[in-house]
C-alpha cells in the first residue's frame, strides 16, 4: 500500500512539473509575442498535437517492455502509400467512395500491425535487441516504399477521406477527437486490463514475468502489433491532413516521439510510463515548438534544443531511479 501510494505521489508530482512548465511556456511567449495567447494559435496547437501524439503513443507501448521501435514512421509511411494506390485505383478523380476508403483505411492497418508483428516476433523468438530489429524494419519498409513511389510523392483523396484531418465537429478538429479516443483506450488498456499489467510487470523484470507463467513471446508480439494499431491511426490522420503521401513524410516525428515519451515519463528501461503523463508532455512540447516559430528562431537551434530537453529528461529519470 505505501509502496502504491507512493508512486502515486511520484506521478502527481511529475504531472505538476510538467503543468508548471506549461504555464511558464505559456507566460513567456505570450510576453515575448502575444498573438501567441489567441484563440487561432490554440487551436492551431490543437491541429498539431494528433498527429506527433499519436506517434508517441505508438513509440510509448513497445518503451513500456524496455523496447523502441524506430519503424514507426517509415512503417507508416508504406501503409499509407498502399492505402493512397488503393484509393486512385477504386475512386475516380473528383468522386466519392466511402466503402473504397473504409477498405483502404483497413490496408492501412493491416500493413502497420503485420510490420508489428513481425518485430514483436523477431524481437521475442530470436532475442534480438528492438533497437536493431526496428531499424532493419525501418530500412526494409522505408526500401519497398521508395521501391513503390520511386522516390515521388502520391496524392487524389476524396472528401470523405481529407476532412478526417481538415475538418472539424461542433468546432472540435476531427484529428483531435480521434487522438483523445485513441489516449482513453489506450489508458484503459493500460491501466485495467491484464494485458496492460502484464507488459509493465515485464518491463519492470522480464525474467521474474517469465518464472510466473506469463507466455513472454505472445506478450512481446501483441505489444508490437498494439503499437501497430496506433501507427496506422497516425498514418491516416497525418495522410489525410498532407493530403499526399511519400516514402520521406513524418521524418522529422520520430525523435521528437522519442523525446516526447522520456519527457512524459516514460522510463527507456521499461515498466513505467502514463498516458496522462505523455498527454501532458505532449502540450508542452507542443506550446514549446509554436512558440519558437513565432519567435522565429533558427530551426538548427531548435533541434539543438530538443536534444538538450531529451538529455535532461534522461538525466533526471536516472538521477530519480538511483
Amino acid at each position: 500500500m505505501k509502496e502504491k501510494t507512493g508512486k502515486n505521489i511520484l506521478s502527481g508530482s511529475e504531472d505538476l512539473m510538467l503543468i508548471v512548465l506549461i504555464v511558464g511556456c505559456v507566460i513567456f511567449f505570450t510576453a515575448m509575442k502575444p498573438s501567441f495567447f489567441s484563440p487561432g494559435n490554440f487551436s492551431s496547437i490543437a491541429r498539431q498535437i494528433p498527429e506527433i501524439g499519436l506517434f508517441t503513443l505508438a513509440m510509448m507501448i513497445p518503451m513500456m517492455v524496455g523496447g523502441i521501435d524506430l519503424s514507426v514512421i517509415a512503417s507508416a509511411n508504406l501503409g499509407s502509400i498502399l492505402m493512397t494506390m488503393y484509393m486512385n485505383s477504386h475512386i475516380e478523380k473528383g468522386g466519392e467512395n466511402v466503402p473504397a476508403v473504409i477498405v483502404s483505411i483497413l490496408i492501412c492497418a493491416a500493413v502497420c500491425i503485420f510490420v508489428g508483428f513481425l518485430n514483436g516476433l523477431i524481437v521475442a523468438v530470436f532475442r534480438i535487441p528492438a533497437m536493431l530489429v526496428t531499424l532493419g524494419m525501418q530500412m526494409v519498409t522505408t526500401g519497398i516504399a521508395l521501391g513503390i513511389t520511386r522516390g515521388g510523392t502520391l496524392s487524389g483523396y476524396p472528401e470523405s477521406f481529407t476532412g478526417i484531418g481538415n475538418n472539424a465537429f461542433l468546432g472540435i478538429p476531427n484529428q483531435f477527437i480521434l487522438f483523445v479516443i485513441a489516449a482513453a483506450a489506450l489508458l484503459v488498456i493500460m491501466q485495467k486490463t491484464s494485458f496492460g499489467i502484464k507488459l509493465r510487470m515485464y518491463g519492470s523484470n522480464a525474467v521474474a514475468t517469465k518464472f510466473s507463467g506469463i507466455d513472454d513471446i505472445s506478450l512481446l508480439i501483441r505489444t508490437h502489433m498494439l503499437s501497430g494499431v496506433y501507427v496506422a491511426i497516425a498514418a491516416v490522420v497525418m495522410t489525410s491532413r498532407l493530403t499526399s503521401a511519400s516514402a520521406g513524410a513524418g521524418a522529422n516525428y520520430l525523435m521528437r516521439a522519442i523525446l516526447i515519451a522520456v519527457l512524459g515519463g516514460v522510463d527507456p528501461n521499461g515498466g513505467k510510463g502514463r498516458v496522462w503523463g505523455i498527454i501532458w508532455a505532449l502540450i508542452l512540447f507542443q506550446c514549446l515548438a509554436t512558440g519558437l516559430n513565432l519567435l522565429r528562431v533558427n530551426s538548427y537551434i531548435v533541434i539543438a534544443l530538443y536534444g538538450v530537453i531529451l538529455l535532461l529528461s534522461v538525466f533526471v529519470r536516472t538521477r530519480r531511479a538511483a
